[in-house]
């Protein structure tokens, strides 16, 4: 199979962007980038994601118990571009602040099961708490870029 063109096919899927983070020793915040997030279960209230394995911030994640999920807006390309390249940064920083203060809504999560699946670490996770934020556009991401949503 031709992956880079079967990653193209995939593009043209649209998804949300998310940040999820875990509590970091000292002053940072460790993050990682995701746009696999879902819905799976409403009762009990379960959501997945998946870590790629080759990704270089594998190691800071596999082990991941207790969890935040950020839903990015509009505001937060540069909070994504952050957190898809580099995984901590310091609690005060303006890229924190953004995090906080510009999302759609905020979960916090217990992973209850991880699975092995091909190139991908997949979580399986309890959602234990939630904050719905003042509406705002969200982040999208289409075709490899960042889209606005219209209308």
């Amino acid at each position: 199979m031709n992956i880079s063109r079967y990653k193209k096919v995939l593009s043209k899927y649209a998804t949300g962007i998310t940040v999820i983070t875990k509590k970091s020793k000292n002053s940072l915040i460790t993050g990682i980038t995701v746009n696999s997030f879902v819905s799976i279960s409403l009762k009990p209230v379960y959501i997945s994601w998946s870590l790629d394995k080759t990704t270089s911030s594998y190691k800071k994640f596999y082990n991941l118990k207790f969890f935040n999920i950020y839903i990015l807006s509009e505001k937060q390309t540069n909070v994504s571009n952050y957190f898809s390249s580099r995984n901590e940064i310091q609690k005060n920083s303006t890229i924190v602040k953004n995090l906080l203060k510009n999302n759609l809504a905020e979960l916090n999560c217990k992973t209850v099961k991880k699975i092995n699946i091909g190139d991908h670490l997949f979580f399986v996770a309890k959602v234990l708490q939630f904050k719905l934020k003042k509406e705002k556009k969200p982040l999208i991401y289409f075709a490899s870029k960042y889209k606005k949503l219209f209308g």
